[in-house]
């Protein structure tokens, strides 16, 4: 590493702006009120379907308490993050190959402190990510469920961030309370709402707009819709045999909703030149905005 790349990363690390943007990848977090929305499936899908239309897509597993995208690609990290923060491991040492050239950032149960680095630490980190996501047009984020602090610090400091949800009326009650949190924190963040797991189009259109609804009443807020993901047996099937249903059944239902989302989010999410320097300032910050 150069002497000007370094002087950089600490400024990064010292919260500073650096003078020169280290890359433009897109720096997205999905995330969800609650568990089993099948919020991993839909990272997955939609890292898939990014990468057919051309992308170079980095998946980061931030789901410390239950890592499994690794899991659902069929994929066996021998490192995680967690070796690379020790200074055991640099971050080419412990990325994933996944289908269609997308390569993961495997995460551990260990690295709660992510957001708690001391300096040497987010070093390591940011230096590795910056190698990796030099060469990449997105960056997604796999996000636990819920309104933890450290799941809010990941969400406030991405560029973008997708909700899912499902029908479910818990499911509901729990993303109208993401929507809240977000949104008193800082109400411009670009929230975009996404329905898996939709029986059909009238299903998914009313959890729109009930949830919707509820922001516009009680927060003034309007949320970005993307749609839904359907209710589609081949999704199943694939988590079963360990495969990304855009890769095993490409001309399945789920898979064309995927492409759709990718395309969708090609054609409004833009790029920022110093989009991961401003990632890594939030996420090194002391405190949740």
């Amino acid at each position: 590493m150069s002497q000007d790349q370094a002087a950089r990363l600490r400024a990064m690390a010292q919260g500073q702006r650096p003078e020169q943007p280290l890359f433009a990848a897109r720096v997205v977090a999905i995330t969800s009120g609650k568990g089993g929305v099948g919020k991993t499936n839909v990272v997955a899908g939609l890292a898939l379907a990014l990468a057919q239309q051309g992308q170079r897509v980095v998946i980061m597993d931030a789901d410390f308490g239950l890592a499994n995208l690794d899991i659902l690609l069929g994929l066996s990290p021998k490192f995680t993050l967690e070796h690379v923060i020790r200074g055991e491991k640099v971050i080419e040492e412990i990325l994933l190959d996944g289908p269609m050239g997308i390569r993961i950032i495997p995460a551990s149960s260990g690295i709660q402190e992510l957001t708690r680095l001391d300096t040497m630490s987010e070093l390591r980190l940011v230096q590795g990510l910056q190698r990796v996501a030099e060469t990449a047009d997105w960056l997604l984020i796999d996000t636990a469920a819920g309104i933890h602090d450290s799941v809010l610090k990941l969400l406030m400091a991405a560029q973008e961030v997708i909700l899912v949800t499902t029908p479910e009326p818990t499911s509901l009650v729990d993303a109208y309370a993401m929507v809240k949190v977000l949104h008193l924190r800082e109400a411009t963040k670009p929230l975009w709402l996404l329905v898996n797991n939709g029986q059909n189009v009238d299903e998914a259109q009313e959890t729109i707009d009930q949830l919707q609804a509820a922001t516009e009443r009680f927060l003034g807020k309007q949320l970005n819709v993307l749609g839904m993901i359907p209710n589609d047996p081949h999704i199943l099937q694939a988590v079963r045999q360990q495969r990304g249903v855009v890769d095993l059944f490409p001309r399945s239902p789920a898979t064309h909703a995927f492409q759709a989302l990718a395309r969708q989010l090609l054609g409004q999410v833009s790029l920022q030149p110093d989009g991961f320097a401003s990632f890594w300032r939030q996420l090194a910050s002391d405190e949740l905005q």
